[in-house]
């Protein structure tokens, strides 16, 4: 399976970049440094992620008996948090940003560390290929965490100018997330062919499954229940593909990793404006209950 275009690659990180930098502007540290301090919102995501959804992962692939191959892409999904692009389904539901962009730093921290350790202790070292993918890593954190702390300190620096900042670059960043979007489809799409049905099928009941895990663990406020559903549904599509490019050479293991990815964009897109609007008619009923 060729690699994705690099201009699309490039798309697709300064959109991340970008939504980085306009969260903190339109943010004070404050109120992130509370966020990531509700340990009991960030452990209820990290039980989600990193133990629900690969007992479900595990269940789905014997109930719908993927191939080997398929099976330790679709299982590989399951041990990587923290896809990028659930922060712009953030965006447009309406939910919780400083909550998703706190749940994207912890979640991808997570999966840098915790994904090659689990791959290592699932897979025999006889079976391995190398795994040369630390860049890939690094530039994760670059493009997560360097943007935040620069609009921290930008926030500070001229509180007053930093919010309008902000807001055009969150409209700068849903540009380009649709360019990238549109760009990278016309490369993913094959795939779902060579997944199959049944690999189809389990991808979408995954990706359910992890709306109802988010959805209940997300406490009594919609706007986080939003964030952690898609949060917990968006797996770390981009260190799956690195792992597996490199760790199995030549196979279909990459196939659903990128089945996944075609399936759940346009899935959380409708679920985030499905959800926005329930919001804005929440809101609007309690203002008219409040008159």
């Amino acid at each position: 399976m060729d690699n994705l275009p690099a201009y699309v690659k490039i798309l697709a990180y300064l959109f991340v970049v970008v939504y980085m930098l306009s969260v903190p502007l339109e943010t004070t540290r404050g109120e992130i440094v509370a966020t990531l301090r509700d340990f009991r919102l960030m452990g209820y995501a990290l039980l989600a992620n990193l133990i629900i959804i690969p007992v479900l992962s595990v269940i789905l692939a014997r109930l719908f008996d993927l191939p080997l191959e398929m099976r330790t892409g679709f299982l590989m999904l399951a041990l990587a948090p923290g896809g990028l692009l659930g922060l712009q389904f953030a965006r447009v539901s309406k939910g919780n940003r400083v909550l998703a962009v706190g749940l994207l730093v912890v979640l991808t921290l997570v999966a840098i560390v915790v994904t090659p350790v689990l791959m290592s202790l699932f897979f025999p070292p006889s079976e391995a290929g190398k795994m040369p993918f630390a860049w890939f890593m690094i530039l994760l954190i670059l493009i997560s965490i360097v943007p935040l702390l620069i609009g921290l300190d930008w926030q500070q620096r001229a509180p007053a100018a930093a919010p309008k900042l902000g807001r055009l670059l969150g409209v700068l960043s849903i540009v380009l997330f649709i360019i990238a979007t549109l760009a990278a489809g016309k490369y993913k799409t094959p795939t779902l062919k060579s997944i199959g049905l049944g690999g189809i099928v389990a991808i979408i009941v995954l990706i359910l499954c992890a709306w109802a895990v988010g959805w209940l663990l997300g406490g009594p406020e919609i706007r986080n229940r939003k964030v952690l559903a898609i949060g917990t549904s968006m797996r770390n599509v981009g260190v799956c593909y690195s792992i597996a490019a490199h760790y199995f050479p030549g196979t279909d293991v990459v196939v659903p990793i990128l089945a996944f990815s075609v399936i759940s964009i346009p899935m959380n897109m409708l679920f985030a404006l499905i959800t926005g609007r329930m919001l804005r008619d929440t809101e609007v009923s309690t203002k008219l209950v409040e008159v």
